[in-house]
């Protein structure tokens, strides 16, 4: 299997293999077959990461070669180190358990060339044997033990790391993935309560809407027949009116009965209601300052209700999130452009921003107040969580005079 590498992970390991070759061509080569085992060699170093599987194919191969030759052990053959750490931490199962078996196999074979090597042949290896038989064990066998001993924990080793980095590679993985998921999560849950709440504040703005145009259809229709009197064109006028309002009344209901639950309607709340909920949420243990600056000035039944909704969802976040033992300041400043309000709350003790009572409610406050015209912000200022709301009634103005 040939895995993907960036261009850098190339170049790194070409330069690796290319620095062992040159390295180890300085020393000079005895024989040309010396030359072929560190060019097999430096080509599986080069390969390790981009095909495991084939690097160790050419390390036993260049080995083979090498035993086929009987040439000495070179320094060379050290690249097998790397090659099965390759296939522990970049290939799959079937290629990784190959790299373990040749664990052992290379270990034996690794014993039986030095001792091969240092008997002088087969004639001395016959020897040797002969030797051990008659009772010589610890002479000749100690030293083969160390040898076996020492390549299987060297060969093992390099084989174990490359297994340790795989199951950190994996934990990592998975824990990145499971960081998306959530960060994903998240992300839909929000989306989810930004659309409910569009639902719900369509539910709301139906019966605004609804009862507004009844009431244009129902003057544009007096009106008609209050100037009875006057020229036609005013009785086209005011037809033309009744049948606009009537249109718009038709395409409103079908537009948001498509968005609306299967909840009945209440009566909506307006600005006078708001000492009410003032007043509950005072019985429920929140103490509460309310406060207006300014003269009041007309809003819209939307505006209305959305200031009403935000005010509500705020008392209601801080009796959930916040310092309920701490005065709440609800302050409403009047000025000739638009109304400004403030919820001040407290924090509970040892809390910051990331502990602030956030949540998708404020998303839900954020687009009521977007779609009354105004502006939205909420966020920690010292010790106090504070949510302001702008709406402006030139808003309210412009609608009335473009008949929107």
């Amino acid at each position: 299997m040939i895995h993907r590498l960036s261009r850098q992970q190339l170049i790194v390991d070409a330069a690796i293999a290319v620095v062992a070759l040159l390295g180890r061509s300085a020393m000079g080569y005895d024989s040309l077959v010396a030359f072929w085992v560190v060019l097999g060699m430096a080509s599986a170093l080069f390969m390790r990461r981009l095909s495991p599987a084939i690097a160790l194919g050419l390390a036993w191969c260049t080995v083979a070669v090498q035993l086929a030759s009987l040439s000495s052990p070179d320094i060379a053959n050290a690249a097998i180190l790397p090659v099965l750490y390759a296939t522990a931490a970049y290939e799959r199962r079937a290629v990784r358990w190959l790299g373990l078996v040749s664990v052992p196999i290379g270990a034996v074979i690794a014993t039986a060339y030095v001792l091969f090597r240092a008997a002088g042949g087969l004639a001395g290896l016959a020897g040797l044997v002969l030797q051990v038989r008659t009772g010589e064990v610890f002479q000749y066998g100690g030293p083969a033990l160390i040898v076996f001993v020492s390549a299987v924990a060297l060969f093992g080793l390099s084989w174990v790391l490359g297994l340790l980095t795989a199951t950190w590679r994996t934990a990592r993985d998975g824990k990145a993935a499971l960081r998306f998921s959530e960060a994903d999560r998240a992300e839909t849950l929000r989306e989810v309560a930004v659309e409910q709440e569009r639902t719900r504040i369509a539910r709301d703005m139906h019966d605004v809407v609804a009862h507004s145009l009844a009431v244009v259809i129902a003057q544009a229709d007096g009106g008609r027949y209050a100037r009875a009197a006057n020229p036609e064109a005013a009785d086209e006028a005011f037809r033309t009116i009744a049948k606009t309002a009537r249109v718009a009344l038709a395409d409103v209901r079908v537009l948001l009965g498509q968005l609306r639950s299967n909840d009945s309607a209440g009566p909506q709340p307006t600005l006078d209601d708001l000492d009410r909920l003032v007043e509950q949420l005072r019985a429920a243990g929140l103490m509460i300052d309310r406060t207006d600056t300014g003269s009041a000035a007309p809003l819209g039944p939307g505006q209305q209700l959305a200031i009403y909704r935000i005010v509500q969802e705020s008392l209601t976040n801080v009796l959930r999130h916040g310092d309920a033992a701490a005065t709440v300041m609800l302050g409403f400043t009047w000025l000739p452009t638009g109304v400004q309000l403030r919820i001040a709350s407290g924090l509970r003790t040892g809390a910051d921003a990331a502990a602030s009572p956030r949540g998708h409610g404020l998303d839900g406050m954020r687009e009521r107040a977007v779609l009354a015209g105004g502006t939205f912000t909420a966020g920690v200022a010292q010790d106090r969580f504070v949510v302001d709301l702008s709406l402006p009634t030139q808003f309210l103005r412009a609608a009335e005079v473009t008949g929107e």
